[in-house]
């Protein structure tokens, strides 16, 4: 959201505000500052505009002011919200003239949701050598990352490590802060932890360590193994599995079909009878003729 900080609304920017802009999820206490000294006024004397994003201009509550010392005035935002959004003005009223400050722009970020991410990410290729450092990289996502405070820590202590710089183009943007850890504390198996708070309270973190990546390296063999096994024996089943019904629905097997029954319960025969005449080789009479044979 751009907002101008332009003199066309007042002029004599000589009184300093700060801090000059805020980003706060909604509900957040927010203070402005006021440094009057250089004009020798006093807080009474002060009052805060407050413009909007359609550059409305709204006299903020004089309730919410209060002093911290004679020359520095403060502006209490309590439970900031959506209506809050804009940019206070510190206008300091001496006689005919009106001093205006250098503005400070307060904006409300989204809240966090549940698709907030904690990942650590640790190099495969590292060396066991203690003279070499591991880089660890601690990724949070999902949420606005000046609502994040994102540190390591080692053995309960906290490290100095470098946030590295937003990508603009990432939607939700990301948090990223890495870590040098020294190549013997690293070897050695020490758990070192990257921790995320929030502004709104949430707080996540995740654990990592030499000899937890190697017995996850292992358990990831076992289960890609058995996946293996089980891929393959599922297919044996399936193969088997054609081959049987093929068999069964084979259009080229015979069909064979019992013998029918007469009705009297014999089975039915088929008479052949054959006669046969011998001629005697001297007078030419036949011989007396063959009894009927039949055969089933």
């Amino acid at each position: 959201m751009k907002y101008l900080h332009d003199k066309e609304l007042f002029s004599g920017a000589v009184v300093y505000q700060y801090p000059g802009s805020l980003t706060v999820a909604e509900g957040t206490n927010v203070t402005f500052y006021c440094d009057i000294s250089e004009m020798g006024g006093e807080c009474s004397y002060i009052v805060w505009v407050h413009v909007g994003p359609m550059r409305k201009l709204t006299l903020w509550p004089r309730k919410t002011y209060s002093v911290h010392t004679n020359t520095a005035c403060l502006l209490n935002i309590i439970n900031a919200n959506r209506t809050s959004v804009g940019i206070f003005y510190c206008a300091l009223l001496n006689g005919a003239m009106l001093n205006m400050g250098n503005g400070s722009v307060l904006e409300i970020s989204d809240p966090i949701t549940s698709d907030v991410t904690l990942e650590v990410l640790v190099p495969v290729d590292w060396q066991e050598a203690p003279s070499s450092p591991v880089p660890l990289l601690c990724l949070v996502s999902g949420l606005d990352p000046s609502q994040a405070r994102v540190y390591w820590e080692v053995e309960g202590k906290v490290q100095s490590s470098e946030r590295l710089p937003e990508v603009q183009s990432e939607k939700p943007a990301s948090v990223r802060v890495q870590l040098s850890v020294p190549g013997h504390t690293w070897a050695e198996g020490e758990e070192i932890t990257c921790v995320m708070e929030s502004t709104s309270g949430v707080k996540m973190n995740k654990t990592v360590s030499r000899m937890g990546m190697e017995r996850s390296r292992q358990g990831m063999f076992l289960a890609i193994s058995l996946g293996s096994m089980c891929i393959l024996l599922s297919i044996v089943v399936i193969i088997i599995t054609l081959y049987v019904c093929r068999l069964r629905h084979d259009p080229r097997k015979k069909i064979f079909q019992p013998y029918k029954h007469n009705q009297d319960g014999a089975q039915g025969l088929t008479e052949v009878q054959y006669a046969s005449l011998k001629f005697g080789a001297v007078s030419g009479r036949p011989l007396p003729a063959a009894k009927n044979r039949q055969y089933k």
